[in-house]
């Protein structure tokens, strides 16, 4: 890989929110398919790709980040428990 493209590759993966915003576009967003999740998934993750609203639901956070990570190579993902008030910010660097 030449230099130039392993810099675009790593410019991919960053991304320009802080944890604070990622925080507030991931509970955004939870708040707006909330109902939905919560009749259906309760207990379970949703990893919410905050740029896009994309949302990926698993039983575990690594099926759900797996999910979104196929989806989203490389993005900044919020994770959420369906049902539950806690949050986790993944950011790759």
């Amino acid at each position: 890989m030449l230099v130039h493209e392993k810099i675009a590759h790593l410019q991919q993966l960053k991304t320009a929110h802080t944890t604070e915003e990622l925080d507030r576009l991931g509970w955004d967003r939870y708040a707006e398919i909330q109902e939905m999740l919560e009749r259906q998934y309760h207990g379970d993750y949703v990893m919410i790709e905050v740029d896009s609203g994309a949302y990926f639901v698993g039983k575990t956070p690594k099926e759900a980040l797996r999910l979104a990570e196929a989806a989203y190579p490389g993005r900044a993902f919020c994770l959420i428990r369906v049902g539950h008030k806690v949050v986790h910010k993944l950011k790759q660097r």
